[in-house]
């Protein structure tokens, strides 16, 4: 499938290729300019047919802005109903260089049209909240503050006989405190934790809005194997906007693991653009069904 970090793709590829796993891990790994690199490793486990449940790691660093690691933790809860995928996924970034950040996002799937030619059409809505800490450079100097940020997400996607999938996205971003993009030091917080952002990079400024448009090709039943490319526009508040630019190849090696390699072009205007790399590894355990 097409998306980044989000549980669109659990919901719509990894979940029915696990159907009969009860646990699985994942292996998420980034690198490009800037020295930037980004690690995640997850654990999902079945609690049972309907419910799974994980527990995640990852760190990001990029000597642009951080000469140390950023460190994030994750316990993601997912329930798979008869019309609706639902998710829930709390988050937590301890304090680096006087910033930290917490929150959670929900998110929801619904069918709208579903064809015996394995044609639909399917609506994703998602909310999500953080309140991050940080210094901010003020009038009367660097000070330490508190603010609060929200999302709101819609997402659209159409396939065709189950081979061909578009899907677009909108999200808007709300903001309390006195925080801005022109007196923000040292964010941490990775705004892709609150809305899809179509980058492989952290994006750690304030957004006001993103929109993106995305494709995919399947190439099943000769490969089991798909292609995707994405663009994504993202408005800062008081910042130039940027645009990104990704392509991949996702493989099903075999009934156990999946391998995953993308390519990421983000620029923002009046800047040089910069490429980042995406590998991404699933290995599934435990062939067999749980109860309910």
């Amino acid at each position: 499938m097409v998306m980044k970090k989000t549980l669109l793709l659990a919901a719509l590829f990894w979940l029915p290729a696990a159907a009969d796993a009860a646990s699985w891990l994942e292996n998420d790994y980034s690198f490009g300019s800037n020295g930037f690199k980004k690690e995640s490793l997850t654990f999902f486990s079945k609690v049972s047919t309907r419910v799974v449940t994980g527990v995640n790691a990852s760190f990001y660093r990029d000597t642009g802005r951080y000469r140390d690691l950023a460190y994030s933790f994750r316990v993601p809860l997912m329930y798979s109903g008869d019309n609706f995928f639902l998710s829930v996924g709390p988050f937590f970034y301890p304090s680096i260089n006087r910033s930290r950040a917490q929150g959670g996002k929900l998110y929801l799937l619904v069918p709208v049209t579903e064809q015996p030619d394995q044609s639909y059409l399917r609506l994703m809505f998602s909310c999500a909240a953080a309140r991050q800490e940080t210094t901010l450079n003020l009038s009367g100097g660097p000070e330490r503050k508190s603010f609060s940020e929200a999302s709101f997400e819609l997402q659209a996607e159409k396939s065709y006989f189950n081979q061909f999938f578009f899907l677009a996205s909108a999200s808007g971003f709300l903001k309390q405190g006195t925080a801005s993009n022109s007196n923000l030091r040292n964010p941490v917080l990775d705004h892709g934790e609150i809305a899809y952002m179509g980058a492989f990079r952290s994006v750690t400024g304030l957004p006001e809005w993103a929109a993106g448009v995305q494709a995919a090709r399947s190439m099943a039943p000769d490969y089991n194997s798909n292609i995707y490319v994405g663009f994504s526009r993202i408005a800062f508040r008081s910042a130039e906007t940027a645009s990104s630019f990704l392509a991949g190849l996702k493989l099903k090696l075999n009934d156990k693991s999946s391998f995953d390699f993308g390519y990421n072009f983000y620029k923002i205007k009046g800047e040089a653009g910069k490429s980042y790399y995406r590998l991404l590894v699933q290995v599934f355990f435990n062939t067999g069904q749980k109860g309910e």
